[in-house]
């Protein structure tokens, strides 16, 4: 039985991957790092920090990656600020569970400064009754530990928390923590792998409880 929705933030809830993009490619470009393109494939539904530290090692740099990310935080805040609404068929969706009883929750890889300012802009960060995020795993998407300890968190087995995702590592996580996954398939999958989800739907217009249920 279904008793929590466990959301994904970027290309789920909120369309902010272009502007995190932006951010990265800046942060990066300071210190010297252009990603090659294979390094930009494997970024999406991942924690920043570990995407940081692989393009650091990989050009023997000496440079912490936790300084990068924080200086990427504030520059995003300030590229989202009026600039962030959600996506479409979110605010129904929330609407219809909470009255439905549901408890919801986002399971982002960002780190919890950006998801908190990503829902803030929104408008929906009062929305749930959980947030983790990449600040709060020892190891992040396509390891199933967010999901689970969301699950956790939220009083729910596993098999209770169906999560709606858009990225390939975090389809691999959720299945990998026995859940159901409904895949929102738009432009911010970049052709990515979604294959792995239970349904795969457009946009979250398409979806309603009657479709999270029958999954």
């Amino acid at each position: 039985m279904m008793k929590a929705i466990l959301f994904d933030l970027d290309g789920v809830l909120v369309d902010s991957e272009s502007i995190s993009t932006k951010a990265s490619d800046k942060i990066l470009a300071d210190v010297g790092i252009v990603q090659t393109p294979e390094e930009k494939e494997r970024v999406f539904g991942r924690r920043t920090e570990d995407n940081y530290r692989e393009a650091i090692e990989a050009r023997g740099m000496d440079i912490d990656p936790k300084s990068l990310v924080r200086r990427k935080n504030k520059l995003f805040a300030r590229m989202v600020a009026g600039n962030l609404p959600p996506m479409p068929g979110v605010l129904k969706l929330l609407a219809d569970l909470k009255d439905a009883g549901i408890k919801r929750a986002v399971v982002s890889s960002s780190p919890l400064d950006r998801v908190n300012v990503s829902l803030e802009e929104a408008g929906i960060i009062w929305e749930f009754d959980f947030i983790i995020s990449g600040d709060c795993c020892t190891k992040g998407k396509p390891d199933p530990e967010p999901f689970l300890l969301a699950a956790e968190r939220l009083g729910m087995d596993p098999p209770e928390c169906i999560v709606i995702e858009d990225a390939q590592a975090g389809i691999e996580a959720a299945k990998a923590a026995g859940m159901k996954v409904l895949a929102v398939d738009s432009p911010n999958t970049h052709g990515q792998d979604i294959s792995g989800a239970d349904r795969i739907v457009e946009s979250l217009e398409l979806a309603d409880i009657a479709l999270l249920e029958g999954l």
